[in-house]
């Protein structure tokens, strides 16, 4: 007798195990497998992120005629920062480089020249606590002066953040 496709029965094959013998996954793992569903989408989207530049390295006036022909010493300060509601680029900044002086003044330095800075925010993950992820590149020639240092980053019309009112939950390392 000839019967339609339709109106087969179908079965299963036959498992090698009883359906008590089979793994389930307990609270663990299914828990599990929503963190990886869930990092999977976060790869997917990809988080934006922003760079700020300074441009060319620049020297504050007051520190031009006051350093020349003193010995120039090549520094480089990283910080990072994780931000709530906003990214402030230059309080940040202006914490780097305090950083960065007081870093310095330990090798006999009083002052920074031809500075530069570089500053990375990560955008917020989706369906996260709204943190920014911020990197500061702070790039000096540390000298002595005679003239004190204006404790001023250079470039700071160039320091576009994100609007909102910030929070620095942490500062230091990633």
């Amino acid at each position: 007798m000839l019967r339609s496709p339709t109106r087969t029965s179908f079965s299963l094959p036959p498992s090698p195990t009883s359906p008590s013998k089979r793994s389930r996954l307990g609270m663990a793992g299914v828990a599990n497998l929503f963190i990886r569903i869930k990092r999977l989408e976060e790869s997917a989207l990809g988080r934006h992120n922003t760079v700020i530049i300074s441009g060319e390295p620049k020297t504050q006036p007051s520190m031009t005629e006051a350093c020349i022909g003193h010995d120039k010493l090549p520094v480089e300060y990283v910080d990072h920062f994780v931000c709530r509601g906003g990214v402030n680029v230059a309080l940040l900044l202006r914490a780097t480089r305090s950083a960065l002086v007081e870093h310095v003044e330990l090798f006999g330095a009083n002052g920074l020249i031809n500075e530069s800075w570089e500053c990375t925010i990560s955008g917020p993950k989706p369906m996260h606590n709204g943190a920014y992820k911020v990197r500061v590149r702070y790039i000096a020639d540390a000298v002595k002066s005679s003239v004190p240092d204006p404790r001023r980053p250079v470039a700071l019309d160039k320091a576009k953040g994100i609007p909102g009112l910030m929070t620095i939950i942490k500062r230091g390392d990633d």
